[in-house]
């Protein structure tokens, strides 16, 4: 297992001009992805893809009263170090991770939560030994076995040679990973792709290798392939539903104003807005009580409490023409927490 405590850094250009740390759901898009070179989560990925990651120990406990250690263990933490979390919008999130240099899993419709490590602006601090954030979305594509990539017929894992993190680059907003595998310098860099529950990943080598992506985890369509370049279209499927840290909201009585508050902590407001802007998702400003148009139905449907109930819990049984399916994960709350968000979502019938 890979136990940690957190270093987070950020990268300084791609700050925005409020503290980052406002935002516990942040979001970057298409074209200036956020990254995150944090301590990911691990959705369970098997150990032969950490083939040349070291392991915790078990630490005692210590007791700043006493000056000393005390009896008892703390318990590890687990997590992915030296990883970098990279984020394109609803579209697209992705873990790479720097020690193996590939390229661990996928997933879309939101990013991480970061309330355990960053907590809550109003409390001032994190949570007590919770220092991984959770993810959030619907994962598509994970990482297993040996390294994919293969140069002449042959994957980086059989060389017995561990990869060398150079850095990275940004290519049009977007980071271009760059390693050393032997003589070989490799450049790794992942995209959002039209397709559903699909990524586009891009190798470049020099020297001029052949470049393969060899892989049981998802279908694979090359694109472009010549040379010490290659460039792939890797589709997955739903393999796991993410929604972030479990909070309780302590909620006694449905109320519009318990709604507005579920709706800003699970990270809602990301992609509806509430003032009929355009977003990643329908806007819920005149929402409530309209005709929407479902792809695959020939007739409109009404929005009412059960449209809205059903778009909470199975977001892809109507998609709405003209937004992708697969964006929303679907979230499983309480009762009196499903109420209290369809009676803020009442709320907005005329608009914020």
């Amino acid at each position: 297992m890979r136990r940690i405590f957190l270093l987070l850094t950020l990268l300084p250009a791609l700050l925005p001009a409020a503290p980052l740390t406002f935002d516990n759901k942040p979001l970057g898009d298409y074209d200036k992805p956020l990254i995150l070179r944090t301590y990911m989560p691990d959705p369970g990925l098997d150990e032969e893809v950490f083939a040349h990651h070291g392991r915790g120990a078990k630490s005692p406990k210590y007791s700043p009263g006493q000056g000393k250690d005390v009896k008892g263990e703390y318990k590890t933490v687990s997590g992915i170090p030296a990883a970098i979390g990279v984020n394109h919008g609803p579209g697209l999130s992705y873990c790479f991770d720097t020690t193996e240099c590939r390229l661990l899993y996928a997933w879309q419709g939101g990013f991480l939560d970061m309330y355990p490590y960053w907590g809550d602006p109003s409390r001032g601090n994190r949570l007590s030994h919770n220092y991984v954030p959770h993810l959030i979305g619907n994962l598509f594509h994970q990482t297993s076995g040996a390294h994919p990539l293969h140069l002449n017929g042959k994957s980086l894992s059989a060389a017995k040679i561990q990869p060398k993190f150079l850095g990275y680059t940004l290519v049009d907003g977007a980071p271009t990973f760059r390693f050393k595998a032997g003589a070989h310098t490799i450049t790794t860099r992942i995209l959002p792709s039209e397709d559903e529950l699909t990524l586009q990943a891009e190798f470049t080598c020099e020297p001029k290798a052949k470049l393969s992506y060899k892989s049981n985890d998802g279908d694979i369509t090359t694109t472009h392939d010549k040379p010490g370049d290659l460039v792939i279209l890797l589709s997955g499927k739903n393999l796991k539903t993410y929604q972030g840290f479990p909070r309780n909201m302590k909620i006694t009585e449905a109320s519009v104003t318990a709604g507005q508050l579920l709706y800003e902590t699970y990270g809602c407001m990301t992609c509806h807005s509430t003032d009929g802007a355009k977003s990643h998702a329908p806007t819920f400003a005149g929402l409530h009580g309209s005709k929407r148009k479902i792809t695959g139905l020939d007739e409109p449907v009404t929005a009412d409490d059960d449209y809205i109930l059903e778009s909470i819990k199975t977001p892809n049984a109507k998609t709405v023409d003209g937004f992708p399916p697969n964006y929303m994960p679907p979230y499983v709350l309480k009762d009196l927490e499903y109420q209290s968000l369809v009676l803020y979502i009442q709320s907005l019938a005329k608009g914020e």
